[in-house]
């Protein structure tokens, strides 16, 4: 630390106890009624503490108390000019809600509640809803003070402080008399303010990181790549690691860490699965040399990737583009080495849109893990619509939130969950650039539940795994839906579809839950129907390689082409078809994938398959089964393997079993119902499914308040 850190930080230090201590107030320590107890720790998850500049000058605090629904803020910083905050939606000027105070020459403090209209000066709120408690000016430091309610009821110049994205601006000056003279002292910081943080201090602090001493007792198994990349914008690269133990110990948090922002730029996810191979076996031999062969191009869902990608399909953590560390509550933790010696392979995304080449990008994921068993194993599934199904997922050229699903059938969840249930304790919402919002819905006894996970300003440069204030159940027999909206009008009139790349598009949300289920990975969905692909002139897709995108089988005089390249050069978008795909696509029959490998791989050591490609069994479901005199076309999942000489037949999932199907059977797990689609009743068979647009839609419950009544001066509370 240098010296003039170390002095702003003593200096902060020795006033801020002094002060509050003359004051004779007592630390405000405000728990959540609803937070189960996992959270209980000498740290308040609710509290929080960051430096928002590289130079050390801004610190700033903040504490959420749920009883008064209010969020109160403490900023200390290293000026005798004025200082500014608030937040914005977008991290811009224009529409924000924002104080200034400070302290004037004579000593006294001044404070004003604010919205800006644009770059310029922002203008007073006719209702000041921001409270000061304190402000003082100490030696350099200008300390203030403040609080304000989630939602003030001042919809025109208030943004309310919801679960949604909020972007924190913040600004100084080292004069009280110009509002406008800050020079290049500001920032913006991208935040869910009313989230918990479990994280070890400093560890999620931009300018403040320490990870000496930061976790306790744990250690931290790195998983590095180091690549340089081809001149193509996209390229996922799998690479296997295997873990440091061989007795079972528990991961109990995540953080992605790059030597510079360059390296960040260019990576726009990750994931981490875990490998399935006992010690000593052909298996364990193969993640052995794919090891030490340092990995290999890869896309799940395909048959590109080592032949050890097979091997390792248990999601166990994923990372978006701006995630910070994420740390689990103290009774999960997802096992490592439970069964003795085993591997990990990352799949990282890299984004390379410039095209340039030899450029070497770096990333490290740290797993942080104990030899203290937790008391609950932790796992993930993935929910929400087949990729890359880039049939499925298609928004229409300059279109304004056009909205896609991936469903979870009833019968997958019934198929997938034990009796019980699943706990979620965290979940992570993805889309990418022309993504606006993102939820995940869940449907049970005719009604719809509270969200999962929501965000109404959803940001692809801040893709954040939550920690949930409250748990959430999923049990057997539920319906969920995820649910995401797009804005593709800066895109120059493409269309957008599903894909790898960032400039497609995907609808993915992740849950931590426990307890674990080996073997399952996720439950996604897609549209496999004539009347939908007759809609954009498309029979078969198949994954080509080469192109890292779907291309175009049949018609003939269509092939080889990208369906977006299809769907953007030769389709009229009219407003009839825009409304038509739009119709189809909420209210179509889909149907959910939803393979537990575990079983899958089971069922292939009992013989009950022919495939010799494992890579296609542990993706394959429902698909060109006879419904009536019509067979179902679409991008099939056995379409998808394009280097095998002999069709496969379709396998289905049921059970434990991997049988092949020609028409869908009525299982135990299948929910039979009739739908009406445009007049023609039909049956819905086993991992089918509709939006269930008959339920009331869960609303969000008003925080508007006008009784607040002054709140309590929190000095010292952090």
């Amino acid at each position: 630390m240098s010296p003039w850190k170390f002095y702003l930080f003593l200096c902060y230090s020795v006033l801020h106890v002094t002060f509050t201590s003359s004051q004779g107030y007592l630390p405000l320590v405000t728990q959540n009624p609803e937070v189960k107890s996992s959270f209980s720790s000498s740290d308040n998850p609710y509290s929080h503490r960051l430096t928002l500049d590289p130079k050390g000058r801004f610190i700033l605090e903040w504490l959420v108390d749920f009883p008064t629904e209010r969020v109160f803020f403490n900023v200390t910083v290293a000026t005798n000019g004025y200082v500014g905050f608030g937040f914005s939606k977008k991290g811009e000027m224009a529409g924000s809600d924002l104080i200034i105070g400070g302290v004037d020459k004579n000593g006294q403090p001044y404070f004003t509640d604010r919205h800006a209209l644009g770059d310029v000066l922002p203008v007073l709120d006719q209702s000041q809803d921001w409270v000061l408690h304190e402000a003082w000016e100490r030696g350099a430091l200008t300390f203030l003070s403040f609080s304000r309610p989630f939602d003030t009821c001042d919809t025109r110049e208030d943004i309310p402080i919801t679960d949604d994205l909020l972007t924190l601006i913040w600004a100084y000056s080292e004069r009280d008399d110009e509002l406008e003279f800050h020079f290049q002292n500001r920032g913006a910081y991208h935040v869910y303010l009313l989230d918990p943080d479990l994280t070890p201090e400093g560890l999620n602090d931009p300018y403040r990181q320490s990870l000496d001493n930061a976790t306790g007792s744990s250690s931290v198994f790195s998983m590095k790549q180091e690549r340089t990349l081809p001149v193509n914008d996209t390229l996922y690269w799998c690479s296997f690691h295997k873990v440091p133990t061989t007795q079972k110990n528990h991961i109990i948090g995540f953080n992605t860490a790059f030597p510079s922002d360059r390296d960040r730029k260019m990576v726009h996810h990750l994931l981490v699965y875990r490998c399935h191979g006992d010690q000593d076996t052909p298996e364990s031999q193969i993640l052995e040399q794919s090891e030490a062969n340092g990995g290999g191009e890869c896309y799940q869902g395909t048959s590109v990737g080592p032949p050890a990608t097979s091997l390792c399909r248990e999601l166990i953590h994923g990372w978006g583009a701006g995630g910070r560390a994420v740390f689990f509550p103290d009774h999960v933790g997802i096992p490592m080495s439970e069964n003795g010696t085993e591997f990990f392979m990352l799949q990282v995304h890299y984004d390379n849109p410039n095209m340039v080449s030899n450029t070497s990008v770096n990333v490290s994921v740290d797993a942080y893990y104990t030899p203290n068993v937790r008391e609950n194993d932790a796992g993930l599934i993935m929910f929400g619509a087949n990729v890359p199904g880039a049939a499925n997922l298609l928004i229409p050229p300059s279109t304004l939130n056009h909205v896609i699903f991936g469903q979870c059938a009833p019968s997958c969840t019934n198929y997938l969950l034990p009796k019980e249930g699943i706990n979620v304790f965290a979940a992570a919402l993805h889309t990418h650039t022309t993504g606006k919002e993102a939820k995940l819905h869940q449907y049970r006894d005719g009604r719809e539940h509270p969200w999962i996970l929501s965000d109404d300003n959803y940001n692809f440069d801040f893709q954040q795994v939550r920690v949930l204030r409250v748990e959430r159940k999923i049990y057997p027999g539920d319906q969920m839906v995820m649910r995401c909206v797009y804005d593709t009008t800066l895109r120059n009139g493409s269309v957008v579809t599903g894909g790898f790349s960032t400039r497609h598009e995907m609808c993915l949300g992740l849950v931590y839950y426990y307890r674990r289920i080996p073997g399952v990975i996720s439950c996604l969905s897609e549209i496999r129907r004539d009347s939908y692909m007759d809609l954009i002139g498309i029979t078969n897709t198949t994954f080509d390689a080469e192109k890292r995108d779907e291309v175009i089988t049949e018609p003939s005089q269509r092939a080889g082409l990208t369906v977006t390249e299809h769907a953007t050069n030769n389709i009229e978008w009219h407003l009839g078809l825009r409304e038509e795909i739009q119709r189809q696509q909420k209210y179509q029959v889909h149907t959910s994938i939803c393979p537990n490998t575990l079983a899958i791989r089971a069922a292939q050591s009992a013989g009950n398959g022919s495939s010799s490609n494992s890579n296609d069994t542990a993706e394959a479901a429902t698909s060109n089964v006879e419904d009536g005199s019509r067979t179902r076309r679409g991008n099939s999942e056995e379409g998808r393997f394009r280097n095998n000489a002999v069709e496969r037949p379709l396998r289905r999932y049921t059970g434990d079993r991997v049988v092949i199907v020609g028409q869908p059977p009525i299982g135990p797990n299948a929910i039979v119902i009739s739908v009406n689609e445009r007049g023609v009743e039909r049956k819905l068979y086993e991992n089918e499914v509709v939006f269930p647009r008959e339920i009331p839609p869960y609303t969000r419950p008003p925080q508007c308040r006008l009784d607040f009544g002054l709140p309590r001066p929190p000095f010292g509370f952090f």
